[in-house]
């Protein structure tokens, strides 16, 4: 048997103090089961893979639990706030805990830009003491957020937010009275334009291109929220029972519901034609012929 002297066992109670209370701290950050997002924006998916149907969007810091597997790719979750179940890339879940960075609009009112640029024309206004939820940063001092009362995305100077609210929001930015004495309200604020889907279907992408990746289809008559309008053809959308965003042409929606789909129109392509063009004198034999300029 090994004795102890006083001493020695001062040194071994410390340590064991040391690691019980490294345990407990282990146990507070992590909690078993529990994982977290790490993009500032990704899917939920209804199957494992990037074609399948989103079922919610999520944001950086938020908790899901893993409920399966698939090959160590994708796993099955299910969101610890709103309880909805899909897939999602295992990479991109962490174990341990992302703080959730909330700031407060200290400017009496700044626009949030769907791009970190002060030209981009803005068609939502956020006011002093409003809660945003910091999701990244660029280098130039601008901040991509997430409006926490109706999840709206986009850009603000970082200048314009601060960790606590101003003084007189401290209670609520709906307890100001105005000169007439009647209360500010969220509802007495511009709402976004709604739109209806006009055709059977209708494919939400992520840049206005038509060749760019789909991130929703929708159905006819299905309700969405505009964005931002680049210019008259393309607008960019926001569903809002998923919170998903994606760029579509304006031709395809209607400020009512209808009654039965538009049809899509389709150009057809004409037919090469067979007529043989003359053979140009000057050019030398073997010269390529003019293609179609690229579309950047």
């Amino acid at each position: 048997m090994i004795a102890f002297s006083g001493w020695g066992r001062s040194i071994l109670l410390l340590l064991l103090a040391v690691v019980l209370s490294s345990c407990a701290l282990m146990d507070r950050r992590q909690t078993p089961g529990i994982y977290y997002t790490m993009p500032p924006v990704t899917y939920i998916r209804d199957l494992p893979g990037y074609a399948s149907e989103i079922v919610v969007t999520v944001y950086r810091g938020e908790q899901v639990k893993i409920l399966s597997s698939v090959k160590e790719e994708w796993c099955r979750v299910q969101t610890v706030v709103g309880g909805e179940i899909g897939w999602i890339q295992r990479p991109l879940l962490s174990p341990v805990p992302i703080p959730i960075e909330t700031y407060y609009v200290q400017a009496p009112e700044v626009p949030l830009r769907p791009e970190p640029h002060q030209e981009i024309i803005s068609r939502l206004v956020l006011h002093r003491g409003e809660e945003v939820r910091k999701l990244s940063e660029n280098d130039q001092g601008w901040w991509r957020v997430l409006v926490e009362k109706d999840k709206s995305l986009g850009w603000l100077p970082a200048a314009t937010l601060a960790s606590s609210p101003p003084p007189e929001t401290s209670a609520s930015v709906t307890d100001r009275p105005s000169q007439a004495g009647a209360q500010v309200t969220s509802s007495s604020r511009p709402l976004p334009k709604q739109y209806f889907v006009a055709t059977a279907t209708l494919e939400l992408h992520l840049v206005p291109l038509v060749s760019s990746p789909v991130v929703k289809v929708l159905q006819f008559n299905d309700k969405i929220e505009e964005v931002y309008q680049s210019d008259p053809k393309w607008l960019k959308v926001k569903y809002p029972e998923t919170g998903v965003q994606g760029w579509t042409q304006a031709s395809y929606l209607s400020e009512a519901p209808g009654k039965t789909p538009q049809p899509v129109s389709t150009k057809k392509k004409k037919a090469p034609s067979k007529t043989r063009r003359p053979k140009s004198k000057g050019k030398p034999a073997g010269q390529p012929q003019d293609l179609e300029p690229e579309i950047m």
